[in-house]
């Protein structure tokens, strides 16, 4: 499954909208949503705010798909 997908899943999970969710990243809903369809793909710095706002483990979601971090 590809990240942006993910990220929906995560949005929907905890119920919120596109425009909420964009407004708390401080980026565009057609941003957030070319992000989600996979168009294109999310900044390391909206990735960690999206993580504090789906409550995610952020480097489990990379490493699924293929993207492998150092710590």
């Amino acid at each position: 499954m590809e990240i942006g997908h993910k990220l929906k899943k995560a949005r929907e999970s905890k119920r919120l909208s596109q425009q909420e969710v964009s407004e708390s990243l401080g980026i565009s809903q057609k941003t957030l949503s070319n992000i989600e369809s996979g168009k294109s793909q999310p900044s390391i710095i909206i990735l960690a705010k999206m993580k504090d706002i789906y409550e995610l483990d952020i480097l489990q979601l990379l490493s699924e798909n293929g993207i492998h971090l150092s710590t």
